[in-house]
């Protein structure tokens, strides 16, 4: 298992997009295209003791709203994992630009930790965590071309 490893973080753009109305619970429901673009974030996860992020190659201090630390605090309480990761980011989608950067960081941090840190994970269990962590995060669970609804966290993947 590795040590270290590297994942593309790919930006986003909705094909389609209609608002069906206000949810009780403050969000919109919605009805989506997503499809995943060639513009990418880059991430380097590596075995640590604790929790470091790294932006562009410098050292953030980062609170937790940061959607990478939020996934990755949730990951290790889910599991009760008592180790930590040195993640290095390197950022070409603009934030914030709609492309959603953040979410796609998030759900590459869930699948980058999982894998660092050797966790018994199926996709059902990422899909419930990353729907926690923000609205969209599912998606980049799948990429490719999908169909949201929801706030946009239940996705039906469609052909390319």
């Amino acid at each position: 298992m590795p040590h270290e490893l590297t994942l593309s973080s790919f930006a986003k753009v909705n094909l389609y997009l209609r608002v069906l109305g206000r949810r009780d619970d403050g969000y919109h429901e919605l009805s989506t295209i997503f499809q995943t673009v060639s513009l990418h974030d880059t991430i380097t996860f590596a075995e640590a003791d604790n929790l470091y992020l790294m932006w562009n190659q410098r050292a953030i201090s980062v609170s937790d709203d940061n959607l990478i630390i939020k996934a990755a605090k949730r990951l290790r309480s889910h599991f009760g994992v008592d180790r930590g990761a040195r993640i290095s980011l390197v950022k070409a989608i603009p934030a914030p630009g709609g492309l959603g950067g953040g979410s796609s960081n998030a759900a590459i941090t869930l699948l980058g930790l999982s894998k660092l840190w050797r966790l018994p994970v199926d996709l059902a269990a990422l899909e419930k965590m990353a729907a926690a962590i923000g609205s969209d995060v599912n998606f980049f669970l799948h990429g490719g071309t999908a169909l949201g609804s929801g706030r946009g966290e239940v996705i039906d993947e469609l052909p390319d």
